[in-house]
């Protein structure tokens, strides 16, 4: 990549060379044919040729040209070969491009305007003055037959197909340079926007934000496009054959093909030229022609607005161009050669009946590119949708563990200021009482012990535990006090006040608690009152609650083991604002974060149409 980067860096200044030199190939290839003897044909070349070689650096002059070079052929008496069409033709073509690719917003569109006058007056060229005949039969009109005029109006269609492919692929080409300016990234342009780059003069554009005009592709996605557009051209080869001309098409189709997700603007005027070439060649329908209904999806699953709105166009007038080519072709090959005999009528129910299912058939591929590109960008909402719920679900989680860590916290800082305050007075106590009471020091040395005892097993957990970082999160449990901490022992005025709120509450207490610590009362406590206050609100109140505070006399892991049960209503989750995720609670992670920090654990759930909540709390530490 840096090899490629640095050489096209240094051909950089001389992209200006690529026109003049198409210029002199096309005057070169006219030398190979021999130059024409007329002063106004030899002029028309001249000017066709510096149309082409001033299209980047002056394309307002550039486009003046090309009108003077139709201009002078138009005026000239004498018929000129093929040879000479075909290269003014690739004259007008490449002018085209540059005019619109490297001028201005108004020049552009006079570019555009240009390509659709361009193609009555080159197939004009082509046809009544050129070599390209087309039978006489039919009516005469003006001195002409009704079959040439029928052939002129086909010709100006085709033609005018191919330059505005052309005016499309440089107006792309300059939409692509203006974002490239604007948007600068990691990533250089494609070696195509490179070659039509005006050499760093900056256009302005009102959108510079959209799809590249040559899309990254990986090298899978890349592996595959070939390998597929490989296979649609054996198998074209293999079922239809055909002449040199056949061949030609089917490999300019397999081309398109090829490119469809890469550039879905380039396979589209790739899959026109080589519609163009087939009917200039003679050609009915052929199997190839399947890769039309394959650019046509791809431009509107893979392509910007500007690409989608040209697929869609091209649907319509490729549905009218076939339709009529068909008709035609097939009206001559009956014999039809009187167009206003007793057969027009059957000759226009056959082209209205071609048109509605080329149209159908043309608009189908489009639409399902389009419904293909809806359903991924849905799918993509989605999973941008569901990935922000999750972050939002995580960043609420980190809010509320810090919260509640910062509560617990506090909590334990007045259990452990209540204790040194107990050991601070027993020690003044002892020290005023060693002469009077020896006996009271030792009961108060006694009580000290205890209490910095159970207070250094106290901020032990709390230490340990604030240190890591949980996974749950918590938030302040309703009824919380800001002064003296609860214990178990105050757990009978708050299923007091759960009863007079109108749950009915059994308790029942099984063993002893004296075992617990402070900190695990305090869990304790925490834990059941988030339970009965959850059966109050999402619950049926109107069956009792149970209580139980069992004493759990394993060897190995004393403790107490909590069951809270209440009746669950027939209600389901409350959703989120996006119906994707369910919304998280605070309650429930808060118990599990006090569980946790007590050394403890606990489950909840519901089991058999109740909602119970069960927590294991080990024994203070000895």
């Amino acid at each position: 990549m840096p090899d490629r980067r640095r050489l096209l860096s240094a051909l950089a200044p001389h992209r200006w060379v690529l026109e003049p030199a198409l210029a002199v190939v096309l005057f070169a290839a006219w030398l190979l044919t021999g130059l024409p003897y007329d002063l106004s044909a030899g002029l028309a070349l001249v000017f066709y040729c510096g149309a082409v070689a001033l299209s980047r650096i002056l394309p307002g002059v550039a486009l003046g040209l090309l009108w003077v070079a139709v201009l002078l052929e138009l005026t000239e008496q004498e018929s000129l070969d093929g040879a000479f069409r075909v290269i003014s033709a690739v004259a007008v073509v490449a002018a085209l491009v540059g005019a619109a690719a490297h001028g201005g917003r108004v020049l552009r569109w006079l570019d555009f305007s240009s390509a659709i006058l361009l193609a009555p007056a080159v197939a004009y060229l082509f046809t009544v003055r050129g070599d390209l005949k087309f039978p006489r039969f039919g009516p005469v009109i003006g001195g002409y037959y009704t079959s040439q005029g029928v052939g002129f109006l086909l010709m100006s269609l085709l033609l005018a197909v191919i330059f505005v492919a052309a005016w499309l692929l440089g107006f792309l080409v300059a939409r692509q340079r203006a974002a490239n300016v604007v948007v600068s990234g990691s990533r250089g342009p494609s070696v195509l926007v490179w070659l039509a780059s005006n050499g760093g003069i900056e256009s302005a554009e009102d959108d510079p934000t959209r799809p590249e005009l040559v899309r990254r592709l990986t090298r899978a996605q890349l592996t595959t496009d070939v390998a597929g557009a490989i296979v649609f051209a054996v198998f074209a080869l293999v079922v239809a054959g055909g002449d040199r001309a056949a061949f030609l098409v089917t490999i300019a189709f397999a081309v398109a093909v090829a490119l469809r997700r890469m550039s879905p603007a380039v396979a589209l005027s790739i899959a026109w030229l080589a519609a163009v070439l087939q009917m200039t060649t003679g050609h009915s329908i052929l199997v190839s022609n399947l890769g039309v209904l394959i650019v046509l999806y791809a431009t509107a699953a893979y392509g910007d607005r500007i690409v989608r709105a040209a697929g869609l166009i091209s649907a319509g007038i490729g549905a009218l161009v076939a339709a009529l080519y068909l008709t035609v072709t097939a009206a001559v090959a009956q014999g039809y050669y009187d167009l206003l005999s007793s057969a027009i009528a059957s000759v226009a129910l056959q082209f209205a009946f071609l048109f509605v299912v080329s149209i159908t058939v043309l608009g189908l591929s489009w639409v399902l590119g389009l419904l293909m590109r809806t359903w991924r960008n849905a799918r993509v909402a989605r999973r941008a949708r569901a990935e922000a719920e999750l972050d939002r679900n995580r960043a609420v989680e980190d809010v509320v563990v810090e919260q509640e860590r910062t509560r617990i916290a506090r909590d334990m800082h007045d259990v452990v200021a209540h204790s040194l305050a107990v050991v601070i007075a027993q020690a003044d106590g002892a020290r005023y009482a060693r002469r009077t009471d020896p006996e009271a020091v030792d009961e108060a040395l006694a009580t000290i012990a205890s209490t910095a005892r159970s207070a250094l097993g106290d901020v032990r957990v709390l230490l340990a535990e604030l240190r890591q970082s949980h996974p749950a999160d918590a938030a302040r449990e309703p009824g919380a006090h800001d002064g003296p901490q609860p214990s178990l022992a105050d757990l009978d005025q708050t299923i007091e006040h759960i009863r007079s709120a109108g749950l009915d509450v059994e308790l029942e207490r099984r063993g002893s608690v004296a075992t617990l610590g402070s900190a695990q009362q305090l869990a304790a406590f925490r834990i059941v009152q988030e339970a009965l206050t959850n059966a109050l609100r999402h619950g049926d109140t109107s069956r009792p609650a149970s209580v139980l505070l069992a004493e759990s006399s394993a060897d190995r892991n004393p403790g107490i083991v909590i069951t809270v049960r209440n009746t669950m209503r027939d209600t389901a989750l409350e959703p989120t604002a996006t119906g994707s995720l369910p919304r998280i609670g605070h309650g429930l992670p808060g118990m599990r974060e006090r569980a946790s920090l007590a050394g403890g654990s606990l489950t909840v759930g519901p089991i058999d149409g109740e909602f119970v909540v069960t927590a294991f709390l080990p024994g203070a530490a000895a």
